[in-house]
């Protein structure tokens, strides 16, 4: 199966964007979303996949609806595609 286009990369940009708005290191955003500190790197790189899993642990971490964070990376990944700016 092909990777869907630029969806890691909108996935690293919510998650890193979240992060810096929250003032919070990766230590700290592991500790709360219970995950390791190399798998969070891993995705503000465009590395991996995030799990669904995964997903609701960051977003209650990030203190957010799992909703608001797929909405976030939908609009992300339109804007890197060149749908919108």
């Amino acid at each position: 199966m092909e990777k869907y286009p630029y969806l890691n990369e909108a996935v690293a940009a919510v998650l890193a964007r979240r992060r810096a708005e929250l003032a919070m290191s990766k230590k700290k955003l592991s500790e709360q979303a219970f995950i390791e500190r190399a798998y969070i790197t891993g995705l503000e790189a465009g590395k991996w996949n995030v799990t669904l899993n995964v997903l609701f642990y960051l977003s209650d971490a990030l203190g957010m609806k799992p909703d608001d964070f797929v909405h976030e990376v939908m609009v992300e990944r339109e804007r890197l595609e060149g749908g919108t700016s």
